[in-house]
């Protein structure tokens, strides 16, 4: 997370004990259907609106919680949890000074705070303060070794802070100008299991070992058929027979349910089909499900380029630095996503009304 996972509530006092309990149980829906059902504004009810706009802030939406936050600066501007709650609502919304302003005068209220200690180093490196920012996150970590937050916001800090190769003297030509093919340097980008899985698009009927094997599965119980199939998957996709990967794991979706293992060997399959777009698809609902792995971010890195969307490609890097800054794809990832974004010439990414899929090439034998 790009902010502490700790509440922004944590001391804060609250006049309606249901709307703060429903909010520290994570039901941040029903603090807002009960908050707007009561009718709480930050006129009439500064207190139970800054839990309003806390449960705003989880579920994402940024925009109804800085609204909220900037009527009760007259009433809770002198409150440390208010203060970094509507610093970190601006980061989010990219008001970046603003956000400075807050968690400044946060820290003013409480200098040994870690939570705003940590989100103030974060803006930091956001406003290109490293030096600054360094200095807060190692006696974060001097202070408390396990915050994990921190430890990837120095990671974060530390990726950011290496040399920069210099850029090609003529850069590549656009992604869009020509036909993606499986020797295009940018399939190296992929994490290196992808990488093994990667060639020609040479899809076979399920007559393979794979094939072979799930016809003679026994029928156990539900659950562990599906995680055979599971695995199948993964064989079938190491033999480049993605389309019986995608059978067997429709087969495991409907034994294992919502399960990011399955969503990501159809990713994995999809990658291997060149329809890059349903790849995207499945492993964001994999990080969703189980969580962002080094792997996924790497190749969503990828896939985010592939539809030039440069700049949420560079956010899954900077993601994928706050998990491990010395992963040895990572340089590759980021000079690639700098040659291509001097290929565009300063051009940003269009959101098209439908997304057409890339040309694709058979690979030469």
């Amino acid at each position: 997370m790009s902010f502490s996972s700790a509440s922004p509530l944590t001391a804060f006092p609250a006049p309606e004990p249901q709307l703060l309990a429903l909010f520290q149980a994570g039901r941040h829906h029903e603090v807002v259907a009960q908050a707007q059902a009561a009718g709480v504004a930050p006129e009439t009810n500064p207190l139970a609106a800054n839990v309003l706009a806390a449960a705003l802030f989880r579920l994402g939406e940024y925009g109804r919680a800085a609204t909220l936050l900037e009527g009760l600066e007259a009433a809770l501007g002198q409150q440390r949890d208010y203060l970094s709650l509507y610093g970190a609502t601006c980061r989010r919304l990219g008001l970046l000074q603003r956000a400075e302003q807050l968690l400044a005068k946060a820290l003013q209220l409480e200098p040994g705070a870690h939570d705003v200690r940590n989100n103030y180093a974060n803006l930091l490196i956001d406003l290109g303060r490293l030096a600054e920012a360094r200095a807060i996150l190692e006696k974060l970590l001097r202070e408390q070794p396990d915050f994990q937050d921190a430890r990837a916001n120095l990671n974060r800090l530390q990726f950011r802070e290496q040399p920069q190769p210099p850029l090609a003297d003529k850069p590549p030509a656009p992604l869009s100008a020509q036909p993606w093919t499986p020797a295009d340097p940018l399939m190296m980008a992929f994490a290196e299991e992808e990488v093994r899985q990667a060639g020609g698009l040479q899809l076979h009927q399920p007559s393979s070992a794979a094939a072979a094997l799930a016809s003679t599965l026994p029928q156990p119980e539900l659950k562990a058929v599906a995680a055979d199939k599971l695995k199948l998957a993964t064989q079938a996709i190491t033999e480049g027979n993605a389309g019986f990967a995608l059978q067997l794991c429709s087969q495991a979706l409907a034994g294992l349910g919502p399960n990011a293992s399955v969503y990501v060997n159809a990713a994995d399959a999809y990658i291997r089909s060149q329809r890059f777009q349903e790849a995207e698809i499945c492993l964001l609902h994999a990080v969703v499900i189980g969580g962002a792995t080094m792997s996924h971010l790497i190749n969503l890195v990828t896939l985010a380029s592939i539809r030039g969307d440069l700049v949420l490609a560079n956010h899954y890097l900077d993601q994928a630095a706050g998990l491990d800054p010395s992963h040895p794809n990572l340089a590759q990832l980021q000079a690639t996503l700098r040659q291509r974004q001097a290929a565009m010439a300063g051009g940003g990414y269009v959101f098209e009304p439908s997304w057409p899929q890339p040309q694709l090439q058979q690979a030469a034998a």
